[in-house]
């Protein structure tokens, strides 16, 4: 079956936090939020439609099929057996990481993440009363790379208690290999640090880029990881909050589930969204999932195609996952704090200035491709007319 996602709905009519218009306008492309403007697959809505008809919404066991759907997809996808006692839930993946840092650091702990970062996560560690602790990342020749002499010396002085990871990297990109993740594992168990594996970008990934789950790369890794992940963001299901945390060790295992029963999470448990999961996982989505990383493949591809041809002042760096672009726009000699008000203003599109990524970020900005292609095109002519227009960089 082929799938359109060369339609979508009006989505500055529908809620749509990404798409939502400033007073006064009505024109703005949204290119911020991580969400995708097409329709879910449809077995999703099937299976939704299956809970609705039922008219009832009391608490819920999770079915043993929904269960057998991740193990399934772990299994078949990565290689990798996970057991159904790994597995807990927390409504979403953000409040799963605020958690995890709770149970596994102490106030006043630093926490180690590399930059640029997710402003979100670095607000969980400080809201968690956590010292953040920033492993900024090198750029080479288009690809972000850990620097590991900065990222072993910050743990050895600082005695991080937690290392968050971010694979795939938000906002670059990057799908970190089997030696890197094998090597900031190691230097983590080294020096007795516990890991917080975000994984929620690793379901859209392009060419050769495989995403590793950390569970997958060695017995180390499990011993002292916890991998956060939901399938929200490549089955675009985000209002469907529900993040799985799986823990391999069973000391681990024991401590989380202890802390975790008093939230009653159990309890929370959407049914839609175990549906979707169960339906999604299970494997009667993966020939849509194939489809749309295909379409944003060629997303990808033509807007740095066209940046190109058009002789914008802006570089994109390709990402390997993900449907975000991290774009270096100090060539544009726009002020790196008015990017975001700029492009809003001038270009009408709706974009993150990359200083909301930490100073890192100073002089880029973040753009959502999940877009129809004719939306993507009509963007690039927007920016192409925004640069002609204010070629003098007075803006």
């Amino acid at each position: 079956m082929d799938y359109r996602f060369d339609q979508a709905l009006d989505h500055r009519n529908d809620g749509s936090i990404r798409w939502e218009q400033p007073p006064g306008r009505d024109d703005i492309i949204g290119m911020g939020t991580a969400d995708m403007d097409f329709e879910c697959a449809p077995c999703i809505k099937e299976a939704l439609r299956a809970v609705a008809e039922e008219n009832i919404y009391h608490y819920r066991f999770k079915p043993e099929g929904y269960y057998q759907s991740v193990i399934r997809w772990f299994r078949d996808k990565y290689g990798l057996e996970i057991k159904k006692e790994w597995m807990s839930n927390v409504p979403g993946t953000i409040g799963a990481i605020r958690l995890a840092l709770e149970r596994f650091s102490r106030e006043g702990d630093y926490v180690l993440m590399q930059s640029p970062y997710f402003a979100p996560l670095k607000n969980t560690i400080i809201g968690a009363g956590r010292h953040f602790l920033e492993n900024p990342m090198m750029e080479t020749n288009g690809i972000f790379e850990i620097d590991f002499e900065d990222f072993e010396e910050k743990i050895r002085i600082n005695r991080p208690s937690v290392f968050l990871l971010v694979n795939p990297q938000n906002p670059t990109g990057r799908v970190f290999t089997m030696e890197e993740l094998d090597r900031m594992v190691e230097i983590c168990a080294k020096y007795h640090v516990k890991i917080l594996s975000d994984e929620v970008h690793f379901l859209v990934t392009y060419e050769e880029h495989k995403h590793i789950p950390i569970l997958a790369v060695s017995e180390t890794a499990r011993k002292i990881a916890v991998q956060i992940f939901s399938f929200s963001k490549g089955f675009n299901i985000m209002s469907l909050p529900h993040g799985i945390v799986l823990i391999s060790d069973r000391e681990m295992q024991e401590q989380w589930m202890e802390f975790l029963t008093p939230y009653s999470f159990g309890y929370a448990s959407n049914s839609f969204a175990i549906a979707a999961v169960t339906s999604a996982a299970g494997g009667a989505a993966d020939a849509w999932l194939d489809q749309v990383n295909a379409y944003l493949y060629e997303n990808r591809e033509l807007f740095l195609a066209e940046v190109k041809r058009r002789k914008l002042p802006i570089r994109p760096i390709r990402p390997e996952a993900g449907f975000l672009y991290w774009i270096d726009c100090r060539e544009s000699k726009i002020a790196p704090e008015l990017l975001g008000e700029c492009f809003m203003e001038k270009a009408g599109i709706r974009l993150n200035n990359g200083l909301d990524h930490g100073e890192a970020g100073r002089g880029f900005v973040r753009l959502n491709f999940a877009v129809t292609r004719t939306k993507l095109l009509e963007a690039l002519d927007r920016m192409e007319e925004m640069f002609r227009r204010f070629v003098d960089h007075s803006i």
